[in-house]
């Protein structure tokens, strides 16, 4: 069974998807919030399907919910 290619994106494509800076991506790789992502050697990617979940994460129906 073929398996299938995952989408990566650069981090700049990735910011520009979620609307941060890339900044904002950087430093939640630091304290380990945000997306995960991927190291490829020294190459920093984010997968189509994990920033989905990531926002789907952050979906709220009030203000009172964490």
């Amino acid at each position: 069974m073929a398996q299938q290619i995952e989408t990566l994106l650069t981090p700049i494509q990735a910011a520009a998807v979620l609307q941060v800076k890339t900044n904002t991506l950087a430093k939640w790789r630091v304290i380990g919030e945000g997306p995960a992502f991927i190291h490829i050697g020294r190459a920093v990617r984010y997968s189509a399907r994990e920033l989905t979940r990531f926002i789907e994460r952050q979906t709220r129906r009030s203000t009172s919910e964490k």
